[in-house]
């Protein structure tokens, strides 16, 4: 029986420093912070004007805060002050500018790293009987002017993906801070720190330790003492997990198709990428990314070479797991950018660590590459290409947002990240320049699929102002490049179609051509 005594004691806080801990000048500063971020996600339908707004706004709000902060520190630095200006001035930029603006300033950041790129890799030529690493500069070189070359080209497909990607950086930031409020024990310290000493402090504090880091390698990386055997495991189970999801693609078989992604090891090379990113493991990146690029060429070789003598049992036009493999969407991207962060967090905490089957249900990564090996040998060109497109979606975004994960869970020390800081910048700007690269397909197709989900809300949002006071509803609006299908029901007689291909024009700021298909609604009743 236990008794009070044997009970642990209880060491919460008295009520006013649970109060105190959870409300502070730190907490109300991530909170706010926070909540422009979940704002400007939660409004995806809203005017650039009012994201501008909140945005500009929580900026302004943010510098005024920590600027009042650093004045009343004993040790404020002139860099700090200058930091809270920079974060005023740079939401007054965002309230005042408009959305042509940032698409200029795109354009020129495009410019920039074109030029930059131009340096590097010059540099790296004339250098390259004297310095040993002149082949990595020069790729680093030829990835700037690339990555400047989307910059330039696609613009307005980058521009809603800054608002959003800001929006989540918002988020993470304001959480950062509400942590480092709640946690720190100091709370006179809390009306005095700024917003990079909140967040730097927090950092160093966040830590897995030698242990867990070793493990970490120890399961991710092919080195020894029995590197060969992992090996080994890795090209059986990759070729196997290649074979069932084929067969199954084949069979049209949504269960064979799940058995092979329980199977497919593919994600351990491509989380030891991002482990070797954010601790700026040169060689251990260059390993884990040729055994993800070897892992894709044999994944496709095998799916070719299975296609040769299996049946063909399903046709291809009306074989599902084909179908909807062919043309990824945002809801591939989200689903990828999600897998990625709990398949870091699992791989970094072993009280979750049996989640990992469940990150390799959700998303897929041996199929798509058996379609394209299908496909490619059915001659099915765009099929091929649209499977790929997918995998390609997959990879960057799990090795981006798995890369942020291993960062914040202190995975990387904060000692050696500031010891190594250039090395990791150099490694980091290198990936992050690759994967700018990367997404080149998924910007020029069907406009971007950032931009096409913006212009299918502008678009639907339209229809339905289009529709205000009637009793017509909205059942689909679907936007193809100058395409606009719109599907509605119900009673009455709809307004103008020239009036509504005039407005979507407007908001969309392109010529389209609409087409309308209505379906009348009858309402019946037992007497009649």
């Amino acid at each position: 029986m236990t008794t009070d005594a044997d009970r642990a004691p209880d060491t919460s806080p008295e009520d006013g420093s649970i109060f105190d801990r959870w409300v502070n000048p730190a907490t109300l500063r991530g909170a706010a912070l926070a909540a422009a971020g979940f704002l400007v996600l939660a409004l995806p339908d809203a005017s650039a004007i009012v994201i501008r707004l909140i945005l500009g706004i929580a900026l302004v709000v943010l510098g005024l805060l920590d600027g009042w902060a650093a004045i009343r520190a004993p040790d404020t630095s002139i860099a700090t002050i200058l930091l809270a200006i920079a974060t005023v001035v740079a939401g007054l930029v965002v309230l005042v500018v408009a959305r042509e603006a940032f698409t200029l300033i795109i354009q020129i950041a495009g410019v920039w790293l074109i030029a930059r790129g131009i340096v590097i890799a010059g540099a790296a030529l004339r250098n390259r009987g004297a310095q040993e690493t002149w082949v990595f500069d020069l790729v680093r070189g030829l990835l700037s002017i690339a990555a400047g070359g989307v910059l330039f080209v696609v613009p307005s497909a980058l521009v809603s993906a800054v608002f959003i990607i800001g929006a989540l950086i918002a988020i993470a930031v304001g959480a950062i801070i509400i942590s480092f409020g709640v946690g720190n024990e100091d709370r006179d310290d809390l009306g005095t720190a700024e917003l990079g000493g909140m967040i730097v402090r927090w950092f160093r504090a966040r830590d897995v330790g030698p242990e867990m880091r070793a493990d970490v390698v120890d399961n991710l990386f092919f080195e020894p003492p029995d590197a060969k055997q992992k090996q080994i495991g890795f090209w059986t189970l990759l070729v196997l997990s290649v074979i069932i999801a084929t067969l199954g693609v084949l069979a049209d078989s949504t269960a064979v198709v799940i058995g092979a992604m329980l199977v497919a090891p593919l994600m351990t090379p491509i989380m030891a990428v991002s482990a070797a990113i954010v601790n700026g493991w040169a060689r251990r990146l260059m390993t884990a990314f040729a055994t993800v690029l070897g892992g894709v060429v044999v994944a496709i070789g095998v799916a070719w070479i299975i296609s040769v003598w299996a049946p063909q049992l399903v046709p291809l036009a009306s074989n599902a797991q084909i179908t909807s493999r062919t043309s990824p969407t945002l809801i591939d991207l989200m689903i990828a950018m999600a897998a990625g962060a709990a398949g870091a967090y699992a791989t970094v905490d072993k009280r979750v660590s049996s989640s990992i089957t469940g990150v390799a249900i959700a998303v897929a990564l041996v199929p798509p590459l058996g379609v394209v090996g299908v496909t490619l040998h059915a001659t099915a060109w765009g099929d091929a290409w649209g499977a790929f497109l997918l995998f390609l979606t997959n990879l960057v975004s799990i090795i981006l947002v798995a890369s942020i994960v291993f960062f914040v869970t202190g995975l990387a020390p904060f000692r050696e990240i500031r010891e190594n800081q250039r090395k990791m910048r150099t490694v980091i700007a290198t990936v992050v320049l690759a994967a700018i690269v990367i997404m080149v397909p998924l910007a020029f197709t069907s406009n971007g699929i950032i931009s096409s989900a913006t212009r299918q809300s502008e678009a639907r949002s339209t229809v339905e102002e289009w529709l205000d006071g009637t009793d017509i509803d909205v059942d689909r609006v679907t936007v193809s490049g100058d395409l606009v299908d719109v599907e509605m029901s119900g009673e009455g007689t709809p307004p103008s179609v020239s009036d509504l291909e005039a407005s979507l024009e407007e908001s969309l700021g392109a010529d389209v051509s609409v087409t309308v298909e209505f379906t009348p609604s009858e309402f019946l009743t037992s007497d009649s």
